[in-house]
């Protein structure tokens, strides 16, 4: 599928949003710090280019596991500290872990990875979560400040000291403050998008009703498969047998019921032959398929699931299989637009159907060659607007 042109975000683009509004705060933070602190010469070094990696590494791992469905949110947010850590403690040994900075990275990777867990666990829109990860990401370069501060001083500051300054005191409140502000903001935006999540799985959902799965997909990665098209294709037609008799004398409830069943039973079949498209018209169902191997497999698939449900109500069914070409594609005017098939194999296909016996299926010469399965027996089948009658292939179940 043409990612690019899907509604779902590419691994890549996760990644990056990511780093941008998460893995890469304190990376960057502790890089600006450094740089301020380090002697000419620091993107010389390994080190800036060692915090942006980490930064992106953990991006990389979070969004890798997402993708996946094995999220971890506890570890992912420690993947970053863990290989800076790694790599700088082989390259400087256990003096690394000695600067402050440093050790602040952990202590944010770890409340960023309390945070994430328990939001996981399904408290995503705790306001006291939200705006507690919120305050934490303002208090980030706070954090450095302050030892900025006394790293730049060389010790005649005291970090214990940092909140006498009226200055000082102002920038906590003032970022703590925002913190909190954008923390709201976070959690209106959070509880928008699950709403415009719920809205979309449900359109997808009505969706699904009318084009179908294969054909929605096809659609979201490429608006023009939509457009009308001679393709080949094989399609198959089942109904139930005696349905108008059996209608007359039950109600309107009942009748449904048993239709809804008669849906559900048919398309459950169909599990491991999913179609291009199924349609569901009266008692009558249609699927369409690729080929003819796939058609034939799921009309035997859809009779030995269905007979058995239908017996009950001393009902029973017969299906046809045709291959040849139609026109694909969204037919209808500006009120009213449906994904359907039209051509003469289709009602071909649908001639078949009605000339099988009950509990038959009945498939044309091209689907049985094209198949390579070879019928039970052969038959002449008279259908309606055929000048000659048609020879069908009956295929056991």
């Amino acid at each position: 599928m043409n990612r690019s042109a899907s509604i779902q975000d590419t691994l890549s683009t996760r990644i990056g949003r990511n780093f941008f509004t998460h893995s890469g705060h304190v990376p960057l933070t502790l890089l600006i710090l450094e740089l301020l602190l380090a002697h000419p010469g620091y993107f010389a070094g390994p080190d800036p280019y060692l915090l942006l990696g980490a930064g992106v590494f953990q991006a990389v791992v979070t969004e890798w596991l997402v993708e996946r469905r094995q999220a971890s949110p506890f570890l992912a947010n420690l993947a970053g500290p863990l290989a800076y850590s790694l790599i700088e403690t082989a390259l400087e040994g256990l003096h690394f872990f000695e600067a402050w900075h440093h050790q602040a990275y952990w202590i944010f990777a770890l409340a960023f990875a309390v945070l994430h867990w328990l939001q996981a666990r399904g408290q995503q829109h705790s306001t006291l979560l939200v705006l507690t990860e919120n305050v934490l990401r303002a208090a980030i370069p706070l954090v450095m400040y302050a030892i900025f501060e006394v790293q730049a001083s060389a010790g005649r500051k005291l970090l214990g000291n940092f909140f006498d300054d009226s200055a000082h005191q102002f920038l906590v409140i003032v970022l703590l403050l925002l913190g909190a502000l954008l923390g709201f903001a976070d959690l209106n935006l959070r509880r928008s998008l699950t709403t415009i999540h719920s809205l979309a799985a449900r359109l997808r959902q009505y969706s699904e009703w009318s084009l179908g799965r294969e054909i929605l997909d096809r659609a979201i990665a490429d608006e023009g498969t939509l457009a009308l098209q001679r393709v080949e294709r094989a399609v198959l037609f089942m109904d139930v047998r005696g349905f108008t008799a059996w209608s007359e004398n039950q109600t309107p409830e009942a009748v449904v019921g048993m239709l809804n069943t008669f849906y559900l039973t048919a398309e459950s079949a169909l599990e491991e032959v999913v179609p291009i498209k199924l349609k569901y018209t009266a008692d009558e169902v249609m699927a369409v398929f690729p080929d003819a191997t796939i058609a034939i497999t799921a009309g035997r698939r859809m009779l030995a699931a269905t007979l058995p449900m239908l017996a009950a109500s001393n009902l029973t069914a017969g299906a046809g299989v045709h291959l040849g070409t139609v026109v694909e594609g969204v037919l209808g005017g500006q009120g009213a637009r449906a994904y359907d098939f039209i051509g003469d194999t289709v009602n071909t296909a649908q001639r078949f159907c009605d000339a099988a016996a009950a509990g038959e299926l009945l498939v044309s010469v091209a689907a049985c060659e094209a198949s390579g399965l070879q019928p039970e027996a052969w038959r002449e089948v008279s259908a309606k607007g055929k000048r000659e009658p048609l020879k069908a292939g009956v295929i056991a179940l």
